[in-house]
């Protein structure tokens, strides 16, 4: 590793609690003279930085490559690498080192227990949440409402905030797997919500429950306040949930976290609401 284990996954778990997932690289079988021995790790961060080592050079810039890949789309991979430029089996990658060995790396991505920001904790608020628990989520819910947003009613929630959550979503970071959910029902409130979580959470995913007519409003009114939405528009998601033809709280809930998790496995269902950038 290059690192005292308790560094070495000191850091990991730094980076897993700002919401980041990280690549963890393994050398997991060798052949001949490598760098490092079987079992020898090292992790790549979002940001391309290494925690470790596994054995420098061309090596570790081929795994960086790869870990960042594989991060970017959350799937684990194995490489096999030669360390040489000649007499390279046909399933290996040749490099220009010169150790003279072939070795395998396994890149596994650890995921951070994503969260959602939930702004409104009425009618939908309260079953959205629900579901959230049951799917894994960790749960910040806001409101102004203390009567709706208060810990007796949301148990399971990391945090709970009523008062002015406005000033409060200027303090939230969002990670790679962290969504935020507008639900509150008052027009300027969702608008300015959205527009605070776009401006401190670039590229992260935002769905906002509303008509198609206010999304447009909404989109519109970005543009002239000066918000690139052209930049961002693979990330907000308005109206909020596939159409499965709900009605009830409970059954938007279930619209919305279908679509939350279509989006963030890459199904290939048409989302919808990016056709509302296009009639402009």
């Amino acid at each position: 590793m290059g690192l005292r284990p308790e560094e070495f996954y000191g850091r990991i778990i730094e980076e897993l609690s700002k919401g980041n997932p990280v690549a963890i690289a393994t050398l997991v079988s060798k052949e001949g003279s490598g760098p490092r021995e079987i079992g020898a790790s090292m992790a790549v961060t979002v940001s391309g930085e290494k925690i470790g080592t596994i054995g420098g050079g061309e090596l570790e810039a081929i795994i960086i490559r790869n870990a960042l890949e594989a991060i970017e789309r959350g799937e684990p991979r194995k490489l096999k690498l030669a360390l040489r430029r000649e007499n390279v089996p046909s399933d290996a990658q040749p490099t220009n080192m010169l150790c003279g060995g072939i070795v395998e790396v396994f890149i596994n991505v650890v995921k951070p227990q994503p969260r959602v920001i939930i702004i409104g904790a009425g009618n939908v608020g309260k079953p959205f949440a629900e579901l959230g628990r049951l799917l894994g989520f960790r749960t910040i819910v806001m409101d102004r409402d203390e009567k709706l947003a208060n810990p007796a009613k949301y148990p399971f929630a990391e945090q709970v905030f009523a008062g002015d959550f406005l000033a409060e979503l200027e303090k939230i970071r969002l990670g790679p797997s962290d969504v935020a959910v507008v639900v509150y029902g008052e027009v300027e409130t969702d608008y300015q919500s959205l527009k605070k979580i776009l401006q401190h959470n670039p590229n992260r995913h935002v769905w906002v429950l509303c008509s198609r007519h206010r999304a447009k409003w909404m989109v519109e009114r970005l543009r002239q306040e000066g918000v690139d939405v052209e930049k961002y528009k693979m990330f907000i998601h308005m109206p909020a949930g596939l159409d499965i033809k709900s009605s009830t709280p409970e059954e938007i809930a279930v619209s919305i976290w279908a679509e939350i998790i279509c989006v963030l496995k890459n199904c290939e269902i048409p989302v919808k609401p990016l056709s509302i950038f296009k009639e402009q």
